[in-house]
């Protein structure tokens, strides 16, 4: 389950965002329609910080399981100087070392400080990028210290393309993502989908007293993070509330786990029966009154997970189908892969052609596709992943690369072409990525550039904060390491800036093109340590092709 592998990889991490502690100056200040806010100051980034701010009422009591609700109060003054609590997620809440809260619509602003740098008196408002963390829509939090977002505030500022970054927590798990036909007759599916949607709109209402500009924002994300910046461009079909410009979607998915409602209502009738809602005549209404760890401790013992789901309204069809329709926001977009993004979640093991069929079939296919998966993706090490990895008998199964580029295809490429193209063909500006680093996470060099690899690179952590050793790639970094992440930042805030990765102001860069699929396929922009260039998209096409085109309904598509 890909929630239950990004959980343990993430447990891994140390988390907390390490940035040094507040001067003793006045603390800037910032005044909303619902009150003050008093944020800090951090001397070593001449930042603003502003941390907690809460965008919605909290969903407890008879908000539980309900549609996110804006504030209905004022707050006065509130201290806003601490991350805030992270909604909790799959699993007992001992092993998060960050506190959890059912009460968690909250999120982060982070500015470049006014007072001492004038940006805003030169700039205006400044260009806003919102990140949407990933996680598997089961785990983690934007106060996670891999994705501190003063490194690359900071990079935006010594580039001269100063941006406002915010970060949001949404309900995660059983608390976002419920899901039963009870809850689909109530309109109350998609709750962690919705509560971005509302965080998008406040920051709309608000991010202009912070400075920064609401006609100028970027939703940006990885992993499930990715897939909720495809959810946001398809939500309510594609209707454009004007609440981004812009889109980074990062190893995104989506769609995959929606085939049917049949494995959800099996959870749910499993959890209301645990707690001793089954006889009750409105079980929802009786689960909002069970009490949180009692209903927590039940969710942690229920296999599965719980992940978005067509539901008619927000969702209201399979996100290939409203691709193709062109049910979506018409925005710019840059959408890209790692190169072994399947090596994090692929089954290792396999050893034979029986074990592989058997790893396809389990997808939920017929035996056609079996067969022509099998066909198209051959035991053969030079077509597999990664690339540059040799098998060694008996540690990963004899079959592994080929495993792998199937499971890197079918959970993530297959995803990032059909957008691509999906945008290409509506002529909306589209850059598509391949990213791929030297750095192996240390030990695992079966890993190859794996899921959530990017990170570091995109926000310019060359300390490493929240990361472990083993996963590090700049506590010995390789040539180039440092230089493909001033690279890929610098791409993500001129695009956040100009809608066009292009403007960094790095030399002898070649130009990272438009995707164009009218010759058949388009043009990626390979990011790589020994030199960045476009490359024809072409790899493994076939496979991804036929998951796609062929047999998309088998696989959720």
């Amino acid at each position: 389950m890909m929630a239950s592998v990004l959980r343990i990889a993430l447990t891994t991490l140390i988390l907390g965002q390490g940035i040094s502690a507040a001067d003793s100056r006045v603390p800037p200040t910032v005044r909303i329609a619902n009150g003050t806010l008093l944020g800090k100051h951090v001397a070593s980034y001449d930042q603003d910080l502003f941390l907690g701010i809460p965008f919605a009422q909290p969903p407890v009591g008879p908000l539980r399981f309900e549609n996110p609700q804006s504030l209905n109060k004022t707050f006065g003054a509130l201290n806003v100087t601490e991350y805030p609590p992270a909604c909790v997620g799959y699993g007992n809440t001992a092993d998060w070392p960050h506190p959890l809260s059912e009460d968690c619509l909250t999120l982060n602003v982070i500015r470049p400080a006014q007072e001492s740098n004038c940006v805003r008196k030169r700039d205006g408002l400044l260009p806003v990028a919102v990140f949407l963390h990933g996680g598997g829509w089961a785990s983690d939090f934007s106060a996670n210290g891999v994705y501190n977002l003063s490194f690359i505030v900071e990079e935006s500022v010594n580039m001269g393309k100063p941006i406002v970054a915010v970060s949001v927590e949404y309900r995660l798990s059983f608390w976002g993502f419920l899901a039963s036909q009870d809850i689909i007759d109530a309109d109350v599916a998609n709750l962690g989908l919705k509560d971005q949607y509302l965080s998008l709109r406040w920051i709309q209402e608000n991010i202009s007293a912070f400075g920064g500009d609401p006609t100028k924002v970027t939703i940006f994300g990885e992993s499930a993070g990715g897939g909720n910046v495809g959810y946001m461009a398809t939500a309510y079909g594609g209707r454009d509330d004007g609440l981004f410009r812009g889109m980074i979607a990062q190893s995104g998915a989506d769609g995959s786990h929606m085939k049917n409602l049949t494995a959800p209502q099996q959870r749910y009738d499993t959890i209301v029966t645990a707690v001793g809602c089954d006889g009750r005549s409105d079980r929802l209404a009786c689960l909002r009154e069970v009490p949180f760890d009692k209903l927590n401790a039940t969710i942690t013992v229920t296999s599965g997970g719980f992940t978005p789901i067509v539901d008619g309204t927000f969702i209201p069809d399979y996100p290939s189908t409203l691709l193709s329709e062109g049910k979506f926001v018409k925005a710019p977009l840059i959408v890209g892969t790692n190169t072994d993004e399947g090596t994090l979640f692929g089954q290792a093991g396999i050893d034979s052609d029986e074990q592989f069929e058997a790893l396809v079939r389990s997808k939920g296919v017929d035996e056609e596709t079996v067969g022509t998966i099998s066909a198209l993706y051959p035991n053969i090490d030079a077509l597999g992943l990664p690339t540059d990895y040799r098998v060694v008998p008996g540690a990963v199964g004899s079959q592994f690369k080929r495993t792998m580029a199937f499971q890197t295809d079918q959970m993530f490429l297959t995803w990032t072409r059909l957008r691509s193209s999906a945008w290409a063909q509506h002529e909306v500006p589209t850059f598509a990525y391949l990213f791929q680093t030297n750095f192996r996470v240390r030990g695992r060099a079966q890993m190859g550039t794996s899921h959530f690899g990017e990170i570091a690179f995109v926000f310019y952590n060359l300390i490493g904060n929240g990361f472990q050793d083993f996963m590090n790639p700049f506590l010995n970094p390789g040539p180039g390491e440092v230089e493909l992440a001033k690279l890929t930042s610098r791409m993500w805030i001129s695009f956040v800036n100009d809608l066009n990765p292009n403007n960094h102001g790095l030399e002898n860069v070649p130009e990272w093109p438009l995707y164009n699929a009218t010759g058949g396929y388009g043009e990626v922009f390979n990011l790589r340590p020994d030199g960045s260039r476009p490359i024809p998209d072409t790899f493994r096409l076939a496979g991804t092709s036929y998951m796609n085109e062929v047999a998309g309904d088998q696989f959720g598509r």
